[in-house]
């Protein structure tokens, strides 16, 4: 059973369904892969995958498209006192999705510095260089803990919905259980 997914949602969820699968079917094979939604589609709809995971799926006949859970991304920093609005922002590309809120909510701020395609990145630049960037809550719970960043006060909270995306013809009991994991995580997710 092959499962690509964005980047950010192997960050503390996706481990989660590996090791439910592990647990609840130790027999399946199970690959793992990062991809963006662009290939997450393409590889479905070839069928060279078998689920995806990501933030902006598109409807194409004989998927199936199920939304598990709403990321909440917040604006953190590395200074406890730092205005974003500097220098040392970090954009990451969350898709078109966030892209919309963003620009929703700030009309009129120039283009950023620097752009990062994937969460990750944008978290070690600013771990590194110092910096502020809007990441999900999920990512970011140990480093706030941690004391390693700060939530900017006064900044808006953004949604980005994460969906679950499998071809609807697979009716097989390998795939049955294996969604049937993900939309169990997905509803623990909802309720943190």
């Amino acid at each position: 059973l092959t499962l690509r997914g964005r980047i950010a949602l192997w960050d503390g969820f996706l481990p989660l369904w590996t090791d439910w699968m592990r647990e609840q079917m130790p027999d399946v094979s199970l690959r793992l892969e990062i991809g963006f939604e662009e290939d997450i589609m393409q590889g479905l709809v070839q069928g060279t995958i078998d689920i995806g995971l990501m933030y902006t799926p598109e409807n194409r006949p004989g998927l199936g498209i199920e939304y598990l859970f709403d990321e909440t991304l917040f604006m953190v920093s590395t200074e406890e006192d730092m205005s974003w609005q500097n220098e040392r922002y970090v954009h990451i590309d969350w898709g078109p999705e966030f892209e919309a809120q963003f620009t929703t909510h700030y009309p009129e701020v120039e283009p950023p510095a620097l752009v990062a395609n994937i969460g990750w990145l944008g978290i070690q630049q600013i771990l590194q260089s110092g910096g502020a960037g809007f990441f999900p809550k999920r990512i970011t719970r140990e480093l706030i803990e941690a004391g390693k960043l700060w939530r900017v006060p006064n900044s808006p909270v953004f949604s980005l919905p994460a969906y679950l995306v499998y071809p609807q013809d697979r009716r097989d009991e390998t795939m049955q259980r294996a969604l049937a994991g993900l939309r169990t995580l997905g509803e623990r997710e909802r309720g943190r």
